[in-house]
């Protein structure tokens, strides 16, 4: 497959690797072909192969064992942006363990107006902040902060632990009906508290989502804020053609 040699070679090379990792046609685990057959393959130079590869490396997305060859080391994971999934029901669809590292979990009573506004608190009623580092196989997938009101979640802070999913306790333990979120989606490259927190690369890009969970009976629920690894996921949705009246 000939590739146009004008800018960025190695980077398209590293896009189309990408993509079949994404799409399960390389495998977790799957053998990566040798840079001699790549190289004729995409018909460039071995220089731009290896940059490729070592960008694919430094992604946690494939590893080189010496003497036995370069391997597929992860499943991107895929998140439909239609339905509502846990990170424990996105990783567990994907074969992977998940986990969280918590940062934090404060009371508090002072904290931004907007936020106040968006959750429908009165000024000084107080307010779960939740930090945790979400982790798959144990590597990290994504910085997550979650506010919500205590009042919904009394005693959260002694119910909640590293292999604990909030979506469970909400709904099995608090009986909360959740329906629906509106969620705003932004590239953006990790500023220097998600770079340490996630351990990332200066300029690494991420995905911020934010939004706000609401229940079946229109009360806010909480408002989060997750930083995603760009190239750890990938996200989907279906959009019907509205015709012009």
């Amino acid at each position: 497959m000939a590739i146009d040699k004008n800018d960025f070679i190695y980077m398209k090379i590293y896009n189309d690797i990408y993509e079949k990792i994404k799409s399960n046609v390389l495998k977790p685990g799957g053998r990566i072909q040798p840079e001699n057959v790549l190289k004729e393959q995409y018909n460039v130079s071995r220089d731009s192969i290896r940059k490729a590869l070592q960008k694919l490396e430094n992604d946690g997305l494939i590893s080189r064992r010496a003497g036995a060859g370069t391997y597929v080391t992860s499943k991107i994971a895929d998140y439909s942006l239609a339905n509502q999934e846990s990170f424990t029901e996105q990783m567990k669809k994907i074969g992977k363990i998940p986990s969280s590292e918590i940062l934090s979990i404060e009371i508090l009573s002072d904290y931004e107006a907007e936020i106040g506004e968006m959750l429908d608190l009165v000024p000084g009623e107080k307010l779960y902040r939740v930090c945790r580092v979400r982790k798959a196989d144990g590597d990290p997938m994504a910085l997550e902060i979650v506010y919500v009101s205590q009042k919904l979640v009394p005693n959260l802070h002694t119910l909640l632990y590293e292999d604990t999913s909030l979506y469970k306790l909400y709904e099995d333990y608090y009986n909360l009906k959740m329906k629906d979120m509106e969620v705003h989606i932004e590239a953006e490259l990790a500023d220097k508290d998600v770079q340490k927190k996630l351990r990332l690369k200066e300029n690494t890009p991420i995905l911020k989502i934010s939004g706000v969970m609401q229940l079946e009976d229109q009360r806010p629920h909480y408002y989060f804020v997750c930083y995603h690894i760009g190239h750890k996921y990938s996200f989907s949705v279906r959009l019907p053609r509205k015709r012009a009246s």
